[in-house]
């Protein structure tokens, strides 16, 4: 038989299959329908299908999900990647005021500086062009290595920093022109740590001593979840587990981690710096790392994503990144140290627009992680989908990552870095500043009574020379520096 007899056989096979079912299937569903109905109409609500949209309304659908998840769990706590679902800043409520006439806006040939420098006092300061890092996600724990290539890759692209987190990949270090180590709470024997090279090759060290998705928890990676590179990069055997314990076993208190800091500091010429989970002792905690002078501090706030985090520590514990940034930049201020320490705001940050009022907010710099991941997945995810999440393609547990592309990803997270640093421009010259760092707090408005009292900013209640009214106790009255004018912060 020929081909072409095979093709219309099959066509016309084809087409009495479709017509069958346009006959039949209708029927087929009126009878089910009717059925449901019926039951749904008739039957007591204790028995009725219809009261689980009760319970999805008390829970929300990702409550009455996680719930199943933890009667399946086998005892174990369940992780969700990529963070908080919750919003706890109200980024909303803050707005900036353009120039016009009172303060003219920049024309389109003057020029704008987004640059920062990370650690100005260190004998081997960071430069970065624009005010966007790429967070601390690890090799193995979280990423795969062709994701990190891929990000090393975009911060390139981007002329900004890319940080380690809680590993350190030979490959990343070749790709990154910058490269943030960290010096981490992982307790595996190849951690950076254990390694004086490794902290040598490095642009920038920070002391990982809590992150906001996780606070200061420690994580234990089940061996079965690592593969031969993994074991191989974290110098692990068979068998054993990778674990980051809540604390440094040689960090008792502030004192001792004084003391590393000092040591860091002397042997290395490159910037070292403090990440914290952000919480409410953020005062006590600052003025305490400040007696050993780090020359940068990252707060972490309790939006913060993470490849994979235990649901109570990314909902219920932690400062929001918001407070966070406004109550550091202030208590850096009160110790006279500010000009000294560069400032990183990190935990959902994920939009130019909230980077910005972050930056206005006190932060130098901002740590981007999530927004990244959506961009480095974007145009691969239809290799994922529909049966797996597109974070699948590049997290090293994910059942896509061989189907990663290493030259995709690249372009689409530098893509999305350059169109953020053009929106901080364009915000810039809007505003007619000409750096970032003369961005501030009065150059925004706050659109509730709360917001006002934590950041310093202004209620649009009247004209902008009117003061902002003083709460008479509060933790958030606007500080000191507020009614002197603009705040004064260092020019890079």
């Amino acid at each position: 038989m020929s081909f072409l007899a095979v093709f219309l056989a099959s066509l016309a096979a084809g087409a009495a299959l479709l017509v069958a079912a346009m006959l039949v299937l209708p029927a087929m569903m009126r009878g089910v329908g009717n059925r449901m109905m019926r039951i749904m109409v008739r039957d007591i609500y204790t028995g009725n299908l219809f009261g689980m949209v009760n319970v999805v309304r008390r829970l929300s659908l990702q409550g009455a999900g996680e719930t199943l998840l933890r009667a399946g769990s086998e005892g174990r706590a369940i992780i969700r990647p990529m963070g908080s679902p919750l919003h706890f800043s109200p980024w909303q409520d803050l707005l900036f005021t353009p120039a016009q006439l009172a303060r003219g806006p920049l024309l389109d040939a003057d020029k704008t500086d987004l640059s920062v420098v990370i650690g100005p006092r260190a004998k081997r300061p960071l430069k970065v062009d624009i005010p966007l890092l790429v967070t601390g996600m690890s090799y193995g724990g979280a990423l795969t290595g062709k994701a990190k290539v891929a990000l090393a890759r975009a911060a390139n692209r981007a002329g900004t920093a890319t940080n380690t987190g809680e590993s350190f990949l030979a490959a990343e270090r070749r790709e990154a022109e910058r490269l943030i180590v960290q010096y981490h709470r992982g307790t595996w024997p190849a951690a950076p740590q254990n390694h004086p090279q490794l902290l040598a090759a490095a642009d920038a060290i920070e002391i990982q001593v809590g992150q906001g998705a996780q606070g200061s928890a420690p994580i234990r990676t089940p061996s079965e979840f690592m593969d031969k590179g993994m074991r191989s990069a974290y110098g692990l055997q068979p068998g054993q587990d990778a674990l980051i314990d809540g604390r440094f076993k040689d960090i008792e208190g502030a004192k001792d981690l004084r003391t590393l800091i000092e040591r860091l500091r002397e042997e290395y010429p490159v910037p070292v710096g403090v990440k914290l989970a952000a919480a409410d002792t953020i005062e006590e905690d600052i003025a305490r790392l400040m007696e050993a002078r780090p020359d940068f501090l990252c707060v972490d706030g309790a939006e913060g994503g993470t490849h994979g985090g235990a649901v109570i520590l990314q909902d219920d514990f932690g400062l929001p990144t918001m407070h966070a940034v406004a109550r550091a930049d202030k208590h850096l201020r009160a110790l006279g140290v500010r000009d000294e320490v560069t400032l990183i705001a990190a935990g959902g940050l994920y939009s130019p627009g909230i980077c910005m009022k972050a930056i206005a907010l006190g932060a130098d710099a901002c740590y981007v992680g999530t927004a990244l991941m959506l961009a480095i997945a974007s145009d691969q995810a239809m290799q994922a989908l529909p049966w797996e999440p597109p974070y699948s393609l590049f997290l090293e547990t994910g059942a896509k990552r061989g189907a990663f592309s290493v030259e995709e990803g690249a372009q689409r997270a530098g893509d999305f870095l350059l169109s953020s640093a053009k929106e901080l421009d364009l915000g810039l010259r809007a505003l007619g500043k000409r750096s970032v760092s003369e961005v501030s707090r009065s150059d925004m408005i706050a659109l509730t009574q709360e917001v006002a009292r934590l950041t310093g900013c202004r209620l649009p209640y009247g004209p902008a020379q009117e003061p902002v009214e003083k709460p008479e106790e509060t933790l958030y009255a606007p500080p000191h520096w507020y009614e002197e004018g603009e705040r004064t912060r260092p020019v890079h």
